[in-house]
């Protein structure tokens, strides 16, 4: 079989669309280790079309060929294409950045890629100095048949100026963080969202969890909250049942986002601005054990640490009490502020109350991805000056609380 090479902005058919995709570098720089990729769905208008594939996180239809050679792919583009809604797949290229673990810096330089055993290559070489994300190819259908196209779209920001021009949120963390959260919850036996298998869940099935309303028709909660539900429902005490929608969804961060037809009573600011908030008062108000009662429950605690598991610096540990179901829940300020969203706990036992939540900074990013605007006029001088009782936040707050209903 003859090779066929690619240029930048070439595009040619792939004859086999379960086709394996290899890479090598020019640096002697390793895959999984200093360098990423994401393969990254979308629909017509180029917008995120369900969660992408990473070599921490692979999916059906974008395995490893070997778990320990993490530059080799198998893409089943049928099993994608035809079931999920999506128009093209982009193939992004990055250099792990996370300037907390103080890694060595690296950047994109050239990187080739073969398709189908050396039947398609094409060689990505940076155009400028310091290249940390590159789109450098898209996969897509016209009549019947699977294409592929050469891209360069380059980067000397990463991921996030990718993020920004793409609206989706990416999960920009190193491999060394995945191997500590892993390592950490495989010797506890507690699976993190990246690393668990997805929930299956029989027909019928329910269970729920919280939301609370950050604008007139959206609301945040969970993406365990949401994951493998047919239909979602919130509920409120003195408010009629509403059917949700999910807008938006991200399982790294363990958030998302869901959105009602008619607006609701009240909602919550988000927090501003970021400072040193350890030992802060916190209050969360959710649906813990829904099964036992469905009252909104009001827990007291202080965040005990800026950081979650193994130094995740996606999330904060407080100390307010939480049960199942609490998943969901805001963390309050006495400002009336959310700095945080309920996400996990952590069991163990001789660990209590070390309880995590996602940080309202990628809340505040993951509402930018879908195209949410906050509406900073709700931020009254009440929540901006006053700090108020865990009544008053009671009060002020519980219209905005939702019990989350799902089914299978």
């Amino acid at each position: 079989m003859s090779m066929q090479t690619l240029v930048l902005g070439a595009n040619t058919v792939i004859t086999q669309p379960q086709c394996s995709v290899a890479f090598s570098t020019a640096k002697p720089l390793t895959f999984g280790q200093q360098l990423g990729l994401i393969w990254l769905p979308l629909d017509e208008q180029r917008k995120a079309a369900c969660s992408p594939a990473y070599l921490h996180e692979t999916k059906d239809w974008a395995k490893l060929n070997n778990i320990d050679n993490p530059n080799e792919w198998q893409l089943d583009l049928p099993q994608l294409f035809d079931s999920q809604g999506v128009s093209y797949l982009q193939l992004i290229a990055y250099a792990y950045h996370e300037p907390s673990l103080n890694l060595p810096a690296v950047e994109l330089d050239n990187i080739s890629l073969k398709l189908n055993d050396t039947a398609i290559s094409y060689d990505f070489k940076a155009t400028e100095r310091h290249v940390k994300a590159a789109i450098i190819l898209e996969i897509y259908q016209r009549n019947g048949q699977y294409k592929c196209r050469a891209l360069g779209e380059s980067s000397t920001q990463g991921l996030a100026s990718l993020e920004h021009r793409l609206q989706v949120s990416l999960d920009m963390r190193s491999p060394n963080t995945h191997a500590l959260i892993q390592d950490a919850q495989r010797m506890q036996n507690q699976p993190n969202n990246e690393s668990r298998p997805p929930r299956h869940v029989q027909a019928g099935e329910t269970w729920t969890g919280t939301a609370f309303a950050i604008d007139p028709y959206h609301l945040l909660t969970c993406y365990h909250v949401i994951e493998s539900a047919a239909m979602i429902g919130i509920r409120q005490q003195g408010q009629p049942d509403r059917e949700a929608q999910v807008v938006l969804s991200d399982i790294g961060s363990d958030s998302a986002i869901i959105k009602v037809s008619e607006p609701l009573p009240n909602y919550l600011p988000l927090a501003q601005q970021c400072s040193d908030n350890l030992g802060e008062s916190i209050t969360t108000l959710g649906f813990p054990l829904s099964g036992l009662s469905s009252q909104l429950q009001v827990t007291q605690g202080c965040i005990s640490g800026l950081t979650g598991l193994s130094n995740d610096i996606r999330y904060m540990q407080f100390t307010a009490p939480i049960q199942p179901g609490s998943s969901g829940s805001p963390l309050l300020l006495p400002t009336g502020e959310v700095i945080g969203m309920v996400t996990s706990s952590f069991v163990h036992e001789h660990a209590q109350n070390m309880n995590y939540a996602v940080k309202f900074q990628l809340l505040s990013a993951l509402l930018s991805s879908a195209g949410i605007g906050l509406d900073n006029s709700y931020d009254s001088s009440l929540t901006k000056t006053t700090h108020l009782t865990t009544p008053q936040l009671s009060k002020q707050s519980r219209s905005a609380l939702w019990l989350v209903g799902c089914q299978g």
